[in-house]
């Protein structure tokens, strides 16, 4: 079966930033694309007298309305970009119904937009990106980028190098393999990272030598090698900081990575200390588009 890829839009030309991430995705994936747009106001008549009745002829316009800017946007990626597309329209509550569309349509993976830093960094982010990566048991990409993903070749990595970031959990572990399985041919090289927290604000340059070694060679180098191929390259960093989400941004820069790609722990009771601490800042101050990978299994 092949690959599906589920982009959420909202009728707004921000939302369909997602698409010139999506496209070349399922162009290197041959995979297809499911735009999904889900109308939070479905029309309905109150039974009781005291509710007051919507406006049935202003919610219909809406809906044809959405439902237009849906079929125009799937036309023209499939038209322009030659990618097998299809459209669901929901009505309901949108983290709800995009949640839906993902089991309905067996989607491997979901891109969409985020506003990412300034006033507006929640609006997005806040009431359904944010939510959708609490819940979602299928890998996220998240983009907040007007920039073209093109290929000139098809055998053109897509991202030529990516950070993989892993907090040392054998679900997190699990993550990575995951999120090598999705980007593993489209990728030229992955730099797997662990931030080492600093127990003190000052520490000495030779504890800081010999922590980064230790977890180099003890865990990260052991795991990099699972992975490592004649077509895959794998280099490993281990760095001391004491703000994780930092320490990934930093990193990312230093390292010229074209995406970011973050091991999560999935639906568990303390699934908002990664996803809060970290992948959260890293989204809002990412300029590359973040990877939120949960385990496979979905197991807490």
């Amino acid at each position: 079966m092949s690959r599906r890829i589920l982009v959420p839009i909202d009728g707004s030309p921000f939302s369909e930033r997602a698409l010139t991430l999506a496209v070349p995705l399922a162009q290197q994936h041959d995979a297809s694309l499911v735009l999904v747009l889900a109308n939070p106001l479905p029309p309905r008549v109150e039974d009781s007298p005291e509710s007051p009745v919507r406006d049935l002829s202003g919610a219909r316009d809406v809906r044809e309305h959405l439902r237009s800017q849906l079929e125009r946007v799937a036309r023209r990626v499939a038209t322009r970009d030659g990618i097998t597309t299809a459209t669901q329209f929901r009505e309901g509550p949108v983290l709800d119904e995009i949640e839906a569309a993902i089991a309905d349509v067996s989607a491997s993976m979901v891109v969409m937009a985020t506003h990412g830093r300034g006033g507006v960094s929640r609006l997005w982010l806040g009431s359904v990106t944010d939510a959708l990566l609490r819940r979602c048991t299928v890998p996220v990409f998240v983009t907040r980028s007007a920039r073209k993903w093109t290929l000139t070749t098809a055998t053109e990595p897509l991202f030529p190098r990516v950070l993989v970031a892993v907090d040392g959990s054998p679900l997190a572990e699990e993550a990575l393999e995951r999120a090598i399985s999705l980007l593993g041919e489209s990728t030229g090289e992955f730099v797997l990272v662990r931030v080492e927290d600093a127990p003190i604000a000052a520490v000495s340059s030779t504890w800081v030598s010999e922590a980064t070694l230790r977890v180099r060679e003890g865990y990260l180098e052991p795991l990099a090698e699972r992975f490592r191929s004649d077509q895959r390259t794998i280099r490993t960093r281990a760095v001391v900081h004491h703000d994780p989400a930092r320490a990934i941004l930093d990193l990312a820069k230093e390292e010229h990575a074209f995406a970011i790609a973050l091991a999560t722990h999935g639906r568990t009771g303390v699934r908002r200390a990664m996803i809060g601490s970290v992948a959260d800042k890293v989204i809002r101050g990412a300029s590359v588009p973040v990877l939120v990978c949960p385990p496979a299994s979905g197991r807490a």
